[in-house]
């Protein structure tokens, strides 16, 4: 230690940061007598032990730290040299160039072993290697891990500790998939949809395999894609949702009359195993009444912040609860209430042979969020639960660990899960792809939490924590961890397996002998429809291939023979039948065409061109047009490619080839007619793209309007006939022109060409007389490569919440105009005379929802602009646009006040939504805006008695999501309906809503809102009747308030996050809050019992002060702020005061794939 302190003096001493009185004398050094060996093999707490027996002083611990890690780094066993052994492979091992230069932090072992008969120096390479290769077979366990897909540690834990509980594994095993195993004969298909299958394939691997398994079959049987493999979800919410499914494929567990009976969860293979009963339960002792529910569980979720160990924690779970004061129980009687004391809590009514323990270490902090709590908390080898079940024998309460899963990381948000498992009577962890055997010390004290004493002596806290504890019933722990035999594995799984096995072996032969063969992949012209690319390219990047569908075959071979067999065996067409093709360069540019056939003089290398792999077309008469052409030379085949121009369709169709078999040069016009014949064949068998978009904008309107019914209905398509070369149409029908051009090396089209060459392509377009000119935007082929430059990917939606679906995903031309745009989806939906009625709606990408402004056909005139962000900022163009199909049209529109409203009944519900448009010049008054309206309304109601129609105009999901009586609602209209238009403005409102608030209010008594502006299409107007004053309460005793639902999020800046339809109300100054929230309940038609847990609070920007239910209304409100502010149309909106009603959202959204575990299977 005397050679410390001089390292400490001279080499990391600095003054200002440590005081130099405080150092120890030498003498005091000098007694303690110590090895560098000794120092090495010390951990940091017993390295600050030291450090206090030779009496330095505690601020001085990180400079004498450092100084002993700083010689014994370099020392070793006390000379210079390489005697000190890793657990791991060195550096050094890696490269040898950098053997004398010492490591960071080397781990020193002070053994023997490895020490005697070594002399000084260093140590050979070989030895080092050979050290290194024997420490890593002796850590070699006979256990596979699992690979991590990107962050699936936490599945990787479970299907460890699932798999070793061989009573599960049997259960799985014993679930019948010969079916799905069929599915799989193909070793080239991967996905399976079957959970039981893809598990017990995963399970066979661990078992016979001999390294780490993947789970992406697994993964993928779950509906995950792979980007889900990157997302790290909670381990014990998978659990739960894993051994669900499994369970309900497995048949479920049925309630009885008399609750859940052990029989019932014994005949399920996974709740016989894993599913307890707890029964929670109500008693109230001074009546004698008892109240019990049983619920079934997977898991126990005990506590872990402010306890200290396992039993703390079930102490907590099982404490019994004293309901009293404020929260005394309930009883109900013959219509009569009573409240008592009472007492509630839960016991455990069964016990499982697999008991799942979650421990709750992630919770939550108003401030920082979630946070995971990292105090010391204390588990064992057994557990004893005969306290919390007393009537239970002690076989059934007495249970031994066998699998702890930890979470390391200091957050919930981030870390790595992985397991110690007990296999063979002994501890193992497992780390993904890494299995080795661990210390009683690992399983236990290294994860109880709590802190640690770092290599510098400082205290931090421990980070590696137990998260999850499976207990296994001792008395059935033999049972339940016997080996499997791998006869109880399932024999088709087995033999699945080894040919995907021998499978592999072969590829890897294959592979190695690459070099020698070539693959052949045979194609028909139905496959080029799919994909272009094939007529100027070998092998298109992407395609993919069935086996048996390509051949691999020496690049030496005879390239005709060897296809003609194959295509024959394979496909089915004899060889006398067939005519084979392939790319290959063409014309003095050298550019690849799909136009030369395979003879008999080439070789397979030949065809390759150079290439590992390419294509070859089958032709034959089945599946092209054929011409044969007699004349005295010898004879020759040529292929000619054609395609369709559509530009209603803005596509251009591969429709086939036609081979013609000639002995002379043959000129077009010779052909021209039977090709012609076999093209309007073609162009018949085109499929409609608008049959399946046809009154797309009616997608979840479950009541058609009186407008959509005055559009005129579009003829169903009737697809002609399609013959072998003939043309069937109606002869009375006349038949339209077709033109043809020739596309020529350079990608130009030519209009006419003497002779056609194998591999020309022909480009055919037919006339479309009586078609609006101004709805072709791209008359021929030429122009069309214009929209072919500029296309850009755009997806258009129907603006239809919540689902938004989807019109058509394609690739439009960037400078389209709006009108064309228009025009485009008014084809597709079947309304092209109504094109201007078609309304686009931006993309909004902060919120991933529709913009809340439309934007003007003037400022967003083409799709560039329309798909550019709301608020121009340095992102990438949108891909979604969304449109909706409009009562009016958009010129009409944008020339006058346009109002869309819904018509609110009494409950504060929706019952309609109607759309009127007012002159731009007209001044928007009370008499004339709602005398608007009520004609509108009457008009509708009217048209609809006539027609039999329904409520209202299009109203689409709010309807479904909100249902109304309706007697109710239809009597609510008709009074509407009723109304004299000329003075309406004395009982109606108009209320500007948005998330959730009233902004501003227009009626006879605020009559200034739209004075000098017009009605904003961001905000969701509605028009109700005027609220009511409360009867018999005079009217200085009483004040309009608004009402507004709200939540309340503690960790944003401002906390009041409203929700739901808010309302006014009259409140009378001596009235109480509980007969309040009583007039409440019954003007939103709610039972009291639906608002019994509702807080009422004043609310004013972010101050929320609880109202109380024994002071008069009015002085609350009064003494909280004046009553002005109670008044909507405030600068800004968000200033006005409100009555809160806190409760959570009656509708909650849909939690985001990334918050919680789906299996879609």
């Amino acid at each position: 230690m005397l050679q410390v302190l001089g390292i400490v003096k001279h080499i990391f001493w600095n003054d200002a940061m440590y005081d130099r009185s405080l150092l120890p004398s030498e003498a005091s050094m000098e007694k303690c007598h110590l090895t560098w060996s000794d120092l090495a093999a010390m951990t940091g707490r017993n390295r600050v032990a030291l450090l206090a027996e030779c009496g330095i002083h505690h601020s001085l611990n990180p400079v004498f730290m450092r100084a002993i890690h700083h010689v014994t780094s370099r020392s070793g066993s006390g000379c210079e040299g390489f005697q000190i052994v890793h657990t791991r492979l060195s550096a050094r091992l890696w490269s040898p160039s950098l053997r004398r230069t010492s490591l960071l932090a080397p781990t020193v072992v002070n053994s023997d072993i490895f020490v005697d008969g070594k002399a000084e120096g260093i140590i050979s390479d070989e030895t080092v290697s050979s050290n290194a290769v024997n420490e890593h077979k002796r850590r070699r366990t006979k256990y596979n891990g699992l690979l991590n897909q990107g962050a699936t540690c936490y599945l990787n834990s479970l299907l460890q500790t699932l798999f070793h509980i061989s009573e599960f594994r049997l259960a799985i095993y014993q679930i019948p998939t010969a079916e799905e195993a069929e599915e799989k004969n193909d070793v080239n298909i991967k996905a399976t949809k079957s959970i039981p299958y893809a598990l017990q394939r995963l399970f066979c691997h661990l078992q016979t395999g001999s390294e780490a398994a993947d789970t992406t079959e697994l993964t993928e049987s779950f509906g995950w894609s792979s980007s889900d493999s990157f997302v790290q979800h909670d381990v014990h919410e998978l659990t739960c949702e894993l051994l669900d499914k499994l369970e309900n494929k497995l048949g479920g567990v049925r309630k009885s009359d008399n609750g859940f009976t052990v029989e019932e969860i014994a005949s399920n293979a996974i709740s016989r195993l894993f599913v307890g009963i707890l029964e929670s339960f109500v008693r109230v002792g001074e009546v004698g009444y008892y109240g019990a529910k049983e619920q079934l569980f997977y898991d126990i979720q005990l506590v872990v912040k402010n306890t200290t160990d396992i039993y703390a924690s079930l102490d907590k779970f099982f404490q019994v609860e004293v309901l009293d004061g404020k929260n005394k129980y309930c009883l109900e009687h013959d219509g009569q209430k009573t409240y008592h004391c009472a007492e509630k809590g839960v016991r455990l009514k069964l016990t499982p042979p697999i008991l799942i323990l979650h421990l709750t270490r992630f919770d939550y902090d108003p401030q920082k969020g979630e946070t995971k709590v990292l105090s010391r908390w204390v588990y064992y080898h057994t557990l004893d639960l005969s306290k919390y079940v007393p009537h239970a024998s002690l076989d059934e309460v007495h249970y031994t660990l066998c699998s702890v899963l930890v979470h390391s990381g200091s957050n919930a948000g981030f870390g790595h899960y992985f397991c110690f498992i007990w296999c063979s009577d002994a501890w193992y962890r497992f780390n993904d792809g890494v299995v080795s055997q661990a210390s009683l010390r690992d399983v236990f004290e290294t994860n109880f939490g709590g802190s640690r004493i770092n290599y510098w002596g400082s205290q931090v806290p421990s980070i590696a924590n137990a998260y999850m504890l499976v207990y296994i019933r001792t008395s059935q722990l033999k049972q339940m961890l016997r080996p499997v035999e791998l006869k109880d594995v399932p024999l088709h799984v087995a033999q699945q397996l080894e040919r995907e096995r021998e499978e592999r072996e072969k590829r890897l032969r294959e592979k190695a002998e690459d070099h020698l063969y070539g693959r052949i992949h045979f194609i028909e012209p139905h496959d080029i429809v799919a994909k272009n690319e094939f007529l100027s390219c070998r092998r298109p990047a992407g395609a993919q291939f069935p086996s048996q569908r390509t051949l691999r075959v020496l690049l030496s071979s005879e390239a005709l023979p060897a296809f003609n067999s194959f295509v024959d065996d394979k496909l089915g067409v004899r060889s006398s039948e067939q005519t084979l093709w392939y790319v290959a360069s063409k014309g003095v540019r050298n550019r690849f065409s799909l136009h030369r056939r395979v003879s008999g003089r080439l070789a397979v290398s030949d065809v390759l061109g150079g290439d590992k792999e390419c294509c070859v077309l089958v032709v034959n008469a089945a599946n092209a047009h054929c011409i044969e052409v007699d004349g005295d030379e010898e004879l020759e085949h040529d292929l000619i490619h054609h395609k369709v121009y559509t530009p209603m369709q803005l596509k251009v169709h591969f429709v086939g080839c036609t081979v013609i078999s000639r002995k002379k040069r043959v000129e077009f016009s010779d052909v021209f007619e039977k090709m012609e014949s076999f093209v309007r064949s073609a162009i018949a068998g085109i499929a409609d793209d608008v049959a399946k978009t046809r009154d797309h904008h009616l997608t979840g309107v479950c009541l058609k309007s009186v407008e959509e019914v005055r559009t005129p209905t579009v003829a169903p398509f009737l697809p002609l006939s399609l013959g072998g070369s003939g043309y069937d149409r109606d002869i009375n029908k006349s038949v339209n022109k077709l033109t043809v051009l020739v596309e020529d090396e350079q990608g130009k089209f030519l209009s006419s060409q003497q002779y056609l060459q194998s591999g020309d392509t022909l480009i055919w377009q037919e006339e479309t007389p009586g078609v609006d000119a101004r709805n072709i935007f791209y008359s021929d082929i030429v122009s069309f490569q214009h929209f072919l430059r500029r296309r850009i990917p755009v997806e258009i939606k129907l603006n239809s919440p919540p689902s938004y679906p989807t019109l058509v995903d394609a690739q439009l031309a960037d400078d389209m105009t709006y009108e064309q745009l228009q025009r485009y989806v008014a084809r597709l939906i079947g309304q092209s005379d109504n094109y201007d009625r078609v309304r686009f709606t931006m993309y909004n990408p902060e919120t991933r929802l529709p913009y809340f402004m439309k934007g003007r056909r003037s400022d967003r005139s083409n799709l560039t602009r329309l798909l550019s962000p709301p608020v121009q900022r340095s992102i990438p163009l949108s891909k979604i646009l969304y449109y909706e199909y409009c009562k009016y049209t958009v010129t009409e529109i944008e020339a006058a006040h346009s109002l869309q409203f819904k018509l609110f009944g009494s409950c504060v519900r929706p019952i309609g939504e109607y759309w009127v448009l007012m002159p731009r010049e007209e001044q928007i008054t009370p008499k004339a805006l709602f005398g608007q309206c009520v004609k509108e309304i009457s008009d509708v109601r009217a048209t609809e008695s006539v027609n039999s129609l329904a409520v209202s105009q299009s109203v689409r999901s709010d309807r479904e999501k909100e249902p109304q009586t309706g007697e109710m609602t239809q009597s609510e209209l008709n009074y509407y309906a009723s109304l004299d238009p000329q003075e309406a403005w004395r009982t109606l409102r108009l209320v500007d809503v948005w998330c959730g608030r009233i902004y501003n209010v227009f009626d006879k008594d605020h009559a200034q809102t739209f004075n000098r502006s017009t009605f904003e299409e961001s905000a969701e107007y509605r028009i109700e009747e005027l609220p009511k004053p409360i009867d018999g309460v005079p009217p200085q005793n009483q004040s309009i308030i608004q009402v507004h639902h709200f939540t309340l999020l503690r960790n944003r800046a401002n906390p009041v996050d409203t929700h739901g339809n808010p309302f006014s109300i009259y409140i009378g100054h001596d009235e109480m809050a509980p007969s309040l929230l009583q007039r409440i309940a019954m003007k939103l038609g709610l039972s009291e019992a639906a608002v019994v847990d509702w807080k009422m609070a004043l609310v004013k920007e972010d101050r929320v002060l609880e109202v109380l239910p024994t002071v008069a209304m009015g002085k609350q409100l009064f003494d909280f702020c004046d009553e002005h502010h109670y008044q909507p149309n405030k600068q800004p909106p968000t200033k006005m005061a409100f009555l809160g009603l806190e409760h959570a959202p009656l509708s909650k959204r849909c939690a985001r794939k990334e918050d919680k575990v789906v299996i879609h299977n």
